[in-house]
């Protein structure tokens, strides 16, 4: 019995957890008194607070501009996406300053087609070899290849 309480204090911990980092997701707060329409200077006020909190700089004024135009598309569309009833909320990212052409273009990279996918010999390198005994598991850490998460960018 004291078992099921404890799995059921441990369920309510991860939850929790789960949802204070759902929370952090974004600069912006998303409740009952959120306005669903905004100024100009108070997105303006958004957009700085985002460019601080994600360390961005432009060169100049025009691309500052033009930043902050996709800034405001993308944050009318988490608005719109967030006063719908959704199972996820949407938030301001690093990628809140580029247009969703730019984003697919910079970080989404070209899809192979399926007849060059399927062209490519398999390698044979990890192949299991006759006679070959494996351990049932093997805990990578242990051997030193398991690390932090990384941005791998567009890799």
């Amino acid at each position: 019995m004291a078992s099921k309480a404890l799995i059921l204090m441990l369920v309510c911990v991860v939850s929790a957890l789960a949802c204070a980092a759902a929370m952090d997701m974004s600069i912006v707060s998303y409740n009952e008194r959120h306005p669903s329409g905004r100024s100009d200077q108070d997105i303006m006020r958004i957009y700085e607070s985002w460019m601080a909190r994600h360390g961005k700089a432009y060169n100049d004024l025009v691309e500052k501009d033009k930043r902050f135009n996709a800034f405001k598309d993308n944050l009318l569309f988490i608005d719109e996406h967030n006063s719908g009833n959704h199972s996820y909320k949407l938030g301001l990212n690093r990628f809140a300053d580029l247009t969703n052409e730019e984003y697919r273009k910079m970080y989404l990279g070209t899809r192979m087609s399926m007849s060059r996918r399927n062209a490519r010999p398999a390698s044979k390198r990890y192949a299991v070899k006759e006679g070959e005994e494996l351990p049932d598991e093997v805990d990578w850490r242990e051997k030193g290849a398991v690390t932090a998460v990384k941005d791998q960018g567009s890799c």
